[in-house]
């Protein structure tokens, strides 16, 4: 061990090791995490002299325990989950047999491997940072063993310029090699980790407006929506026990036809706009959209409108949706206008009784409908992000006692109501509103800016209504952000949240440089597909034809490599070769022709006692060279006159050793 491997490369193996770790936590089982530092502690102790390297026989058997232990603890978790715990466990092994450098080149490697995992799980800018940072820590392990007795100054020189040197390499390769389409699926999640559900009760909206996590952003090829009119439809909900609004079972039928690409052809009118969206993972199927989105590739449209992605969304992905102004609506089916007015036989009779109250007096349903709009406007309705709790009776509770609530309780009521006048209604969840970034032209949607809406059954198609607008206008013109921005109970838990301080100039303006720098990251590093790609290099080469396209492609490579190699090797530079140097190849060169080459790594005074024996010349002559040689060669505190006396003798040495 001691022979190749100093405390500087222990010590970065360590360190690398303890880094990657501490990437992949999240990923990691915690027994790996605790045999990982079992088989590092072995080999520090090994270092000190405190415990032998264990033989073949035990490495094998510890290998295949361990083996089939991860396999057993990590099976559930799928194939993919399976196949990195083992990469992280030979990297773990590696520990107890670092016998040479071939070892250390082995732990590199699969040091690499594990960065590249990292990257599907983690590929922010910070998490970039810190990949840059466990490769800087790889190259430095490599470099320990190479070029170990290199000073501290040369040693980190030399490193950071190897990695600054294949930057623009790097950063070609990226943009010019053809995107290829992922080998294999990534793990799904049992659930979401945040956004939407596909059901929703009181409060449930509420308590995800609670969270300043951004759900997507989009940005507009025309003209971006106004504030009101972005409402972003997920999902709608259909079915109601008197407690929770869900989708029925033919709506659930139709959201797993759709995860097979099962689509729903609707009559387009004329388009109106486009829509670039970058959402942010959530496990699931669904795409937001404005109305009307039409189904692109890799998407599939619903009967209610809304859009489903063919895969969930595991990563940040981006989607690209055309949207129309009018959209083909087919009558309602028997089974499905029975579906849309469905209510619990029984519970809320105070509600049931203001209906039948109404309807004595003559008013008609349109009429007792907006007359609840109205008393939403005009009575103690108050929104609120903390609703108190409703009893079994929800509507009654909320109609008639408590009259505070959010979203879901407005738009609850008025679905409930509209069913009781036989009027077909769903409730529509998604997001409202969005922060629009004027100078990048893209607005963010965050979990806080969920809303729930109704859809009523009117002349043949489906009319918005939004309970909301009635008791909070503010919610639909200015966003809930700016709405309730002032209110304690705006992001009650994020106290460090950014969002929060957006009314300190300083503080506002640092979120928005961080919005627009993760957009950009997000637009043109993580979503940098085959259409980007194209764009961007037709944009370099207008109107040039695809074989002229790749011919340019293959010059564009074959000129950073060019570049590189000339800054690396520079060949205009002639090495310069220091007079004692010159001699000493001299005289190689001499004895070369009798037999005798100096082997790699010999030193001058090996060189001279070897050549001795093979050289009539007294070996007093051959010593006397070396040592002036190493002198000159080594010797800082050397005078000028001293060097040019030295240097004299040494030429005439090497004179007297070449004849004969």
């Amino acid at each position: 061990m001691k022979e190749f491997l100093n405390r500087l490369g222990l010590s970065l193996i360590i360190l690398t090791y303890l880094s990657m770790v501490s990437a992949l936590y999240e990923q990691i089982n915690p027994f790996l995490i605790f045999f990982g530092l079992l088989c590092s502690g072995w080999r520090i102790a090994h270092f000190y002299g405190r415990v032998p390297l264990l033989g073949r026989l035990w490495l094998n058997f510890i290998t295949i325990a361990s083996s089939l232990v991860t396999v057993i603890i990590v099976y559930p978790l799928g194939l993919f989950s399976i196949m990195l715990h083992l990469i992280m466990l030979g990297f773990s092994l590696k520990f107890l047999e670092l016998k040479s450098i071939r070892d250390v080149h082995f732990f590199v490697n699969t040091g690499f491997v594990l960065v590249a995992l990292f990257f599907i799980f983690n590929y922010s800018i910070a998490m970039t940072l810190v990949a840059g940072l466990l490769i800087l820590l790889l190259l430095a392990v490599l470099l320990s063993v190479h070029g170990g007795h290199l000073a501290g100054n040369r040693f980190i020189k030399l490193l950071l310029k190897s990695c600054l040197l294949s930057l623009p390499l790097a950063l070609v390769l990226f943009v010019v090699i053809p995107r290829l389409p992922s080998l294999w699926k990534m793990p799904l999640q049992k659930y979401a980790t945040t956004g939407l559900s596909d059901t929703v009760s009181p409060g449930q909206i509420a308590e995800l407006s609670r969270s300043s996590a951004l759900a997507f952003r989009a940005s507009f090829v025309g003209e971006p929506v106004r504030q009101s009119e972005r409402y972003w439809r997920v999902m709608t909900l259909d079915n109601f026990d008197g407690q929770t609004w869900s989708q029925s079972l033919s709506k659930k039928n139709q959201e797993q036809q759709a995860k097979t690409g099962s689509s729903v052809s609707f009559q387009l009118s004329t388009k109106k706009n486009s829509i670039d969206l970058i959402i942010e993972p959530h496990y699931n199927y669904w795409i937001p959209t404005l109305d009307y989105g039409k189904a692109d590739l890799g998407q599939v449209s619903l009967s209610d409108y809304a859009l489903r992605s063919t895969k969930p969304v595991v990563k940040r992905d981006h989607f690209e949706v055309d949207l129309y102004q009018q959209i083909e609506t087919k009558p309602l089916t028997t089974v499905e206008k029975q579906q849309l007015l469905s209510l619990p036989t029984q519970g809320n009779l105070e509600t049931q009784d203001w209906v039948a109250t109404k309807v004595k007096q003559g008013l008609d349903k349109q009429a007792i409908l907006k007359q609840l709009l109205n008393d939403f406007s005009t009575k103690n309705f108050r929104y609120t992000l903390k609703p108190p709790p409703l009893g079994i009776d929800q509507v009654d509770d909320f109609l008639f006692s408590t009259q505070a609530g959010f979203c879901v309780h407005y738009a609850s009521s008025y679905l409930y109501v509209a069913r009781l006048l036989g009027v077909p209604a769903r409730m529509v969840t998604g997001y409202l509103g969005g922060e629009w970034q004027a100078q990048d032209q893209f607005m963010s949607i965050r979990q806080y800016d969920a809303h729930a809406w109704v859809e009523i059954w009117q002349e043949n198609k489906w009319l918005r209504i939004d309970p909301t607008a009635y008791v909070a206008p503010e919610r639909v013109e200015l966003g809930l952000e700016q709405s309730l921005s002032n209110r304690d109970e705006f992001l009650a838990d994020e106290y460090f949240s950014l969002q929060k301080w957006r009314n300190i100039r300083l503080l506002n303006k640092l979120r928005t440089k961080i919005a627009q720098i993760d957009y950009l990251w997000a637009t043109w590093v993580i979503n940098y597909d085959n259409k980007k790609q194209l764009r961007l290099l037709q944009s370099w080469f207008v109107n040039v034809p695809w074989l002229n396209l790749f011919s340019a492609v293959l010059m564009i490579m074959l000129l950073v490599f060019s570049s590189v190699f000339l800054i690396i090797f520079k060949p205009w530079i002639r090495q310069k070769i220091n007079a004692e140097d010159k001699l000493y190849i001299k005289l190689q060169r001499y004895y070369s022709k009798k037999g005798l080459r100096r082997l790699k790594g010999q030193t001058v005074t090996d060189f001279c006692q070897l050549a001795s024996t093979k050289s009539s010349h007294p070996s007093a002559l051959f010593e006397s060279f070396s040592s002036k040689y190493n002198s000159l060669k080594y010797d800082v505190n050397l005078s000028a006159s001293e060097r040019k006396k030295r240097l004299k003798q040494l030429r005439f040495i090497c004179k007297q050793l070449q004849k004969g």
